[in-house]
């Protein structure tokens, strides 16, 4: 459990998609076992938590180096994730809490924006259907920038997006993620990053003040010294 306090001043946070605001890590390892299961391989856990973060890219790539040879890669991708989009197509399950926390700091005019290794379309619809989006100044898909995760590159046109409202660079953000990948990719961009661990437990130590690590974003949140940009009202 997380007790530390932290006093972490920032104007702006940016926040990853799966597996932070959005229970689909867990859908996506459904659809993942089940489409393994059709085609008669045994998936470990381990090797499909190394695809954890990845835009699809990066993804496809390590998916090669896990399926055996007699299997067509994009085949299987695009068999994956047409079992992943029917149940997307039900409920789209919000971790718990995330509504309260976003209409939260909506409510206290905190800049926020959406950095995501999804593609932008997917992530902007989805987010629209669970009513987050309209909270969100910018939300950026891994497809929409050159490198994915761990790259930097997400954070840093989302950084870009949010000059427009006042943000000055990556010093005026927080960082929130799940995944490694994610950690990595936020501290590339400069950004101090809070990580709250989803399917697998965070790979290194927290270095405070520039990664901490809390077991919910709701703590992390807790951790925040809003410097306002906007006035309340």
């Amino acid at each position: 459990m997380t007790h530390a306090h932290h006093s972490l001043p920032t104007k702006a946070v940016i926040f990853d998609m799966d597996g932070l605001l959005l229970d689909s890590e867990t859908l996506t390892y459904d659809a993942y076992v089940l489409t393994a299961k059709r085609h008669g391989i045994s998936c470990e856990f381990t090797d499909y938590s190394r695809m954890i973060g990845l835009n699809m890219v990066e993804g496809v790539s390590v998916l090669r180096e896990i399926l055996p040879d007699d299997i067509d890669v994009s085949d299987f991708k695009a068999e994956w994730m047409e079992l992943y989009r029917q149940r997307l197509d039900g409920t789209v399950p919000v971790k718990p809490g995330i509504p309260d926390i976003v209409d939260s700091l909506a409510t206290r005019r905190v800049p926020m924006a959406v950095a995501t290794s999804s593609q932008g379309e997917k992530a902007r619809d989805i987010l629209s259907r669970v009513g987050l989006a309209r909270h969100m100044l910018a939300i950026t898909g891994g497809n929409e920038v050159p490198r994915g995760k761990p790259a930097p590159d997400v954070y840093l046109a989302t950084i870009a997006k949010l000059a427009a409202y006042g943000i000055r660079g990556a010093d005026d953000c927080i960082a929130f993620e799940d995944s490694e990948n994610g950690v990595k990719a936020a501290r590339a961009a400069g950004l101090r990053v809070i990580q709250v661990p989803d399917l697998i437990p965070a790979a290194r130590a927290a270095t405070p003040p520039l990664h901490l690590i809390a077991d919910s974003l709701a703590a992390g949140v807790e951790w925040l010294d809003i410097q306002s940009v906007w006035p309340v009202g």
